[in-house]
This record gives structure tokens, C-alpha cells and sequence, in this order.
């Protein structure tokens, strides 16, 4: 696939490439089937080095400039996570714990998973952290992957976790209904909190990392976490929480339904009916607070007006078992994707209008099982069903031979 093939693509996009959108999001249920995996890999690409931050205004130059490979039979991703400045990506697939350096594209160090289910980058950037299904947290260095210590993590661990990556804070939920927040680097248990009686189903931190909010599948609380004390609680079965970017509010996936809620008091705001779908695969704020999305085994993604609590719009032929969404980190373009369709970019200034400005990514197949922006804004990562991860961004501009005279 050429550069040329991707940017002329692409174009469709400025020139306001348009579907229509319905007024109510669809019922109904979707799947896919993946077929059989492949046994070998296409040959590996000439890596070119992203050289801006994706925006709409250059969207149309967005393309693949490269491949990352495990060097090893393929295996698929199922956890990833970007170092903070963007430059290296950690993964883990069925055999390996993975690092990239996202400058090359070179493979730095591929080592046994042990058991590893969830794999985190410190807030310094010198090293990796992994988690296993019993909940001991593995550290490792980020040159070679050698195995640094181990942390016992939390001894009741149900496979429930939150993240701060700013600070380092990793949150560890039990099934006897504690929450234990460690601060990894300085290898310090910071809190046991006795949040539940029952076993905690969903966590997230705040993005200032101050407040903790836990659910376990009957009430959901909102802490201070440093102090163990609740600001905050209300009845509702949290499958997934997340909170707003400002902190003011938590949205609640419940089954058919979003609940927001107001966190200093714990007020009901609005309930966004969704309708049979099942555990959501995506649930989040856009980047300024304005919508909610969501999506999971429905047939297409919903946006809701945050202030208003109103449908705002349905992104077709984005939806059903596995799908992905997510907003550049300047919120102007949001990127989809649904295992055994496409992967979308849309127009973020359209997301209420009735016609839709979308661009669809020239793939030459149709396995991406998730996608990710990076933090900077450069990158947009495919996750292949067969285990390679897709790399576009905005390559430098072809040099024009001088002419000789």
C-alpha cells in the first residue's frame, strides 16, 4: 500500500466525505467471526518516522509508516500501553512481554509473559510493570526486560484495576470488597480501603489521580482515596465507571443503560437509555466533556449530550462483539473500529449534525481487535487479530528532486 494510495484516500475526508446518520440508535445484535489465523506475516514494512500531531486540518496525509513485529510466531495483542512521551510502547501477547521503540519501529525486548493479564509504563518512563491473575505486580527495566523485583499487590485480586499513569498509582480491587492502591516506583502499599462488602466490579481514578471511584455491582462509591473517606455514593450496578474529565461526574455502565451522576453529592443527572447490549466495550468522555460514547455488542456507536442527557447520534456500521473507539488527544478527529469492518476516522465538529464527515482507512484487512491514539497525538496504533500492530501517523513530506538546468 503506497502513501500515495492512503493520502488520495483519505482527501475524501476534506472534501467532507458524508453519511448519513438515524435519528435513534438501532436495535439489534452483531458478530463476527475471525477467520483462521495466519501462519506468516506479510514481509516487514520500511519504517518512516511520524513528524506532526494528527489533526483534521492534516488528516488527509495520515498513513501507514510501519509495522511492529513480536519476531516470533504470531500471537495477538491483548494489552498495550504507550510510554508517557510516546516514544515506546510496551504489549503483552499469548507468549511475550513486548517493547517498542516507536521512533524506529525496532523491536528493544521481547521476554516470557509469566502469566502477566496487564502490563503498565511508570510515570518516569525506566520501567514496566506487569500484573498476573493472582495479583503480584512485576517490575521490570525498560533496556533489557530484565526482571527487576515483585510486589505481592493484593491477595484477594479479582482482576479489577485502575491506573493513574501521571503518577504511578495502581489501584488493586478484591474480592472480599478492599481496593489497595500501591505507588509502585517507591514500592509502597499506600492504602487498603474497605470500600464494599461485596467483590468490586469496577474502578477508575480521576484524572488528577485524587479520587477513586469503585462499584461492586450494587453501589458505587466515590473516594478520597489518600484519607479513605467516601465524598460520595449511590445505588447502581456499575459494570464500567469513568469519570469526566473536570472530576465532577461519573458515568455508570449499567446493563441497558448509562447512569450519570453528580460526584460532590452523588445526584442523579441523566439516564442514557442504551437498550440490550450487553458489557460495554467502550464507555467514555469526549476530551471536553461535551459527549458520552458508548458501544459494545450493539450494532452502532452512541453519542449522548452530557448536559443534556439527549441522543445526539449513531455512527453506523460501527458496532457489535468487538469494538473500539477513541478521541485524538485535541478531540477533533475520533477513530473506530470493528473487528471484520473498518476503522473510521470521523470529524468530531459533525458529531450532531445529521450527515456525518468519516473517512475509512485503506486496510487490506479487516482483523483490527482494538486502536489506540498516542499521547502525543502522532501515532494511531491497529491492533491485528493475528498479533502485528499497524502504525499510522504523518509521515515527513516527499523531498521533490531539484531540476537540473
Amino acid at each position: 500500500m503506497s502513501v500515495m494510495r492512503c493520502g488520495c484516500l483519505l482527501l475524501v475526508f476534506l472534501l467532507a466525505a458524508c453519511v448519513s446518520s438515524s435519528a435513534t440508535p438501532p436495535p439489534g445484535e452483531g458478530g463476527f467471526m475471525p477467520p483462521p489465523r495466519d501462519a506468516t506475516l506479510p514481509p516487514p514494512l520500511v519504517w518512516q518516522e511520524a513528524t506532526e500531531e494528527v489533526t483534521r486540518a492534516n488528516a488527509a496525509r495520515l498513513s501507514l509508516i510501519g509495522r511492529l513485529d513480536s519476531g516470533g510466531a504470531p500471537s495477538t495483542v491483548f494489552a498495550a500501553v504507550f510510554s508517557p512521551d510516546s516514544s515506546r510502547l510496551a504489549a503483552l501477547n499469548n507468549d511475550q512481554l513486548l517493547l517498542w521503540n516507536l521512533i524506529s519501529g525496532a523491536l528493544v525486548f521481547n521476554t516470557a509473559r509469566a502469566d502477566a493479564a496487564a502490563v503498565y509504563y511508570s510515570a518516569d518512563k525506566d520501567e514496566i510493570y506487569t500484573l498476573d491473575s493472582g495479583g503480584q505486580i512485576r517490575i521490570y527495566d525498560t533496556d533489557l526486560g530484565r526482571e527487576k523485583t515483585s510486589l505481592p499487590g493484593q491477595s484477594a485480586f479479582n482482576g479489577v484495576t485502575a491506573y493513574d499513569a501521571d503518577k504511578g498509582w495502581l489501584a488493586l480491587a478484591g474480592a472480599d470488597g478492599t481496593v489497595k492502591v500501591w505507588d509502585v516506583a517507591a514500592r509502597q502499599s499506600l492504602v487498603t480501603i474497605n470500600a464494599h462488602q461485596n467483590a468490586i466490579s469496577a474502578l477508575a481514578f480521576s484524572a488528577d489521580g485524587e479520587q477513586l471511584v469503585t462499584g461492586d455491582g450494587i453501589n458505587v462509591r466515590v473516594w478520597n482515596w489518600r484519607t479513605r473517606q467516601p465524598v460520595s455514593s449511590f445505588e447502581a450496578p456499575a459494570l464500567r465507571l469513568v469519570f469526566s474529565p473536570d472530576g465532577t461526574e461519573v458515568a455508570v455502565g449499567e446493563p441497558q443503560k448509562i447512569t450519570l451522576w453528580q460526584v460532590a453529592d452523588g445526584q442523579l443527572l441523566h439516564t442514557l437509555n442504551t437498550g440490550v447490549g450487553g458489557v460495554l466495550d467502550v464507555l467514555r468522555y469526549a476530551p471536553d466533556g461535551q459527549f458520552v460514547l458508548n458501544g459494545g455488542a450493539v450494532p452502532t456507536l452512541s453519542l449522548w449530550d452530557v448536559a443534556s442527557g439527549l441522543f445526539v447520534n449513531a455512527l453506523p456500521d460501527v458496532g457489535g462483539d468487538v469494538v473500539s473507539a477513541a478521541f485524538t488527544p485535541g478531540g477533533d478527529l475520533l477513530a473506530t473500529s470493528t473487528l471484520g469492518g473498518a476503522v473510521t476516522l470521523w470529524d468530531a465538529a459533525t458529531l450532531r449534525d445529521k450527515t456525518l464527515t468519516r473517512a475509512d482507512l485503506p486496510l487490506n484487512r479487516q482483523q483490527v481487535l482494538s486502536l489506540d491514539w498516542s499521547p502525543d497525538g502522532y501515532l494511531l496504533l491497529l491492533f491485528d487479530a493475528q498479533g502485528a500492530i499497524e502504525v499510522w501517523g504523518i509521515p515527513a513530506a516527499p523531498v521533490t528532486p531539484t531540476a537540473v538546468p
